[in-house]
């Protein structure tokens, strides 16, 4: 996109018109005034939008899987699983651009299960290989594929396995096979009988689900904010804006929210390891039946995306992605399609935002008509900040440019208005449906950038982003750059756990940005400013805290004994803990209970900043971080 604003203001330029267009642009007051003047801007300017045709191609299917079937013969003898899940990942691209049916796509699913095989992924290597059975038509195939499918199904210890062996068998002299070939494939089925075991009845096809740990619980819910703890409320003042502050005294640990996001998009880089619609980790992805983009842990996931808004992306996003859109571009494009599926109708959507924008009470703006603020309706996102009163005009055109982009594809390219219209720009201009949907695209490309939240996953013993999530009760929650909670995702929840205790009537602050030990005072002035408009005075700025490097012990700030001592036996086992928890795999709920155990003795003898509560808090935000979204690669 930044070559096609470039081509506009060149051409505003050209014309002498720059003065003029930004005279008239800050006197508009509405989005859906600033959608149809930029509309008319583009209109006047020829910036027309370029359809992309990235959809289904079969040569592409086959050369991604030509890559990937050279990596894999000179990675054979390798024993990282990092290569694998490299190879996995071009499989799965080559998946994603086969047409549906085609012999490329059988082929693909084939190559894949391959390394699912060798990643010891059984089961994903059974569902590739039955999505590619119907579709191929070589018999020397299709014989392998029944072989390795018997592998996985002994491997698992299947109970049907003898049946299936000998229907093997029976198929395989219908089959026209070269003898030479029909002889390796009948030793090999012969050499799986040794394998089998007493079949056991409970033995389970499903390995994540015994893997996943249930969600925490909250034991009593805000009657006002149904995904929050009763130890937590909402208060509003003209500093701080809408706020969450405790409603009484909370423990180092409690859980304050159990969060499912309004709706969370998945980082592209993702999108071959990663289902698009729950965000899980998937090693046997299949794809959308139109675009590249979309790929999905089940036939049920796929569906679910399909009917809440990627019946509408599908045809949207391959252009957006085209001329550099962002994630955060799409998630703007998601919400508005979410909104109007989710209304009545466009009218009345119409009618619900401007109830939205004319409530008095700045505390309860979103709130829905029963008093509460639910995380699951699209009014309680309607109510989120935009900041638009703190936007430049230069930031604010930028994104009024991008959502006529993505109107004019959502317009012309889905049936999102009944049926696409035609590529007319006065037509479109003078629908007040379009440009009011325009307008609430506009909108979320200024609530998103403020509200949106990561969605983390542990990678080794990283961090990384796994997506993005609108969830509408954690974006009222103020920063602070020693926050005193700490957010972890998963099984598609935010969950937000008190980091140290919290007196009653203290606020409850999460983090936006760097923490303070990790980054100067100015840097991170600097980039809170820049993206939420305000100038941070959490009590880190306020004192100027050190870098970690120049933190105190707390042997060197504690005066009396009995508290050094106290201090120095409640964290004797930390240097146990901290490597332990190094290792991915190794969990234990004591070590969580002895580091809030260490927080909360620290809280209460040492005040901040301290070298060895830094150390504690990060240990225990690893440790939640290790109980929630992960991704660990397959052992070989």
């Amino acid at each position: 996109m930044e070559i096609v604003l470039d081509a506009l203001n060149a051409k505003i330029r050209a014309a002498d018109k720059l003065k003029d267009i930004i005279t008239k642009y800050k006197a508009l007051q509405t989005d859906e005034e600033r959608i149809i003047f930029t509309f008319n801007c583009m209109l006047e300017y020829d910036i027309i939008p370029e359809i992309s045709d990235e959809m289904k191609d079969a040569k592409k299917s086959e050369k991604k899987r030509e890559i990937a079937n050279q990596l894999y013969i000179k990675m054979s003898l390798r024993t990282n699983s990092s290569i694998y899940v490299k190879i996995l990942e071009l499989y799965t691209e080559s998946i994603s651009y086969a047409p549906n049916p085609s012999i490329e796509l059988a082929l693909a699913y084939a190559n894949r299960s391959v390394v699912l095989l060798k990643l010891r992924k059984y089961e994903e290597c059974i569902q590739d290989i039955d999505r590619s059975l119907p579709m191929t038509n070589s018999d020397n195939l299709l014989a392998k594929l029944y072989v390795r499918k018997l592998e996985c199904l002994v491997a698992l210890q299947h109970p049907d396995t003898n049946n299936t062996i000998k229907e093997t068998e029976c198929l395989f002299k219908e089959m026209s096979l070269d003898d030479n070939y029909r002889e390796k494939l009948n030793e090999k089925i012969i050499s799986q009988y040794s394998k089998i075991q007493i079949p056991n009845k409970t033995s389970k096809m499903s390995i994540t689900e015994s893997s996943q740990v249930p969600l925490p619980e909250i034991k009593t819910y805000n009657v006002e904010f149904p995904s929050a703890s009763d130890a937590i409320g909402v208060k509003y003042n003209e500093k701080y804006g809408r706020h969450v502050i405790a409603s009484r005294n909370i423990d180092a640990g409690e859980v304050l929210v159990i969060e499912k996001p309004y709706t969370s998009l998945l980082t592209f880089e993702n999108r071959h390891t990663h289902c698009s619609n729950c965000l899980e980790v998937c090693w046997a992805l299949i794809p959308c039946d139109h675009c590249i983009y979309a790929m999905y842990c089940s036939e049920e996931c796929k569906t679910s995306e399909w009917e809440k808004y990627h019946d509408m992306e599908c045809a949207v996003v391959p252009h957006m992605l085209k001329l550099d859109f962002s994630k955060l571009d799409v998630l703007s494009l998601r919400l508005a399609v979410k909104n109007v599926k989710e209304a009545t109708n466009i009218p009345d959507l119409r009618e619900e935002l401007k109830e939205v924008d004319n409530c008095n009470d700045s505390r309860t703006k979103g709130f829905s008509k029963n008093g509460t603020f639910p995380s699951e309706k699209y009014r309680s996102v309607l109510g989120l900040a935009t900041n638009t009163e703190k936007r430049s005009v230069h930031d604010l055109f930028r994104r009024s440019l991008d959502s006529c982009f993505i109107l004019y594809y959502l317009a012309t390219c889905t049936n999102m208005f009944g049926t696409p219209l035609k590529k007319n720009w006065s037509e479109l201009i003078t629908n007040s449906n379009v440009t009011f949907v325009g307008s609430l695209i506009l909108r979320y490309q200024q609530v998103v950038p403020t509200n949106a939240n990561d969605f983390p996953e542990v990678y080794g013993i990283e961090s990384r982003q796994r997506g993005c999530v609108i969830a509408p009760f954690a974006s009222l929650m103020g920063h602070s750059c020693n926050a005193n909670t700490v957010i972890t995702c998963k099984s598609g929840h935010m969950i937000i756990h008190a980091l140290y205790p919290i007196k009653e009537g203290e606020q409850i602050f999460s983090s936006y940005g760097p923490y303070y030990a990790l980054a100067t005072k100015a840097l991170r002035q600097m980039k809170l400013l820049k993206q939420f408009y305000f100038e941070c005075d959490c009590i880190a700025c306020r004192e100027n805290w050190p870098l970690y490097p120049y933190l105190m012990s707390y042997k060197n700030i504690v005066k009396k004994d009995e508290h050094w001592i106290k201090i120095h036996l409640t964290l004797r086992n930390f240097p146990k803990y901290f490597d332990i928890l190094a290792e991915v795999n190794i969990m234990d709920r004591y070590i969580g209970e002895d580091l809030l155990r260490m927080i909360k003795v620290l809280h209460e003898l040492v005040p901040f900043p301290c070298k060895e509560m830094c150390d504690v808090v990060e240990t225990m935000k690893r440790f939640y971080d290790l109980n929630g979204a992960r991704f660990d690669e397959p052992e070989l």
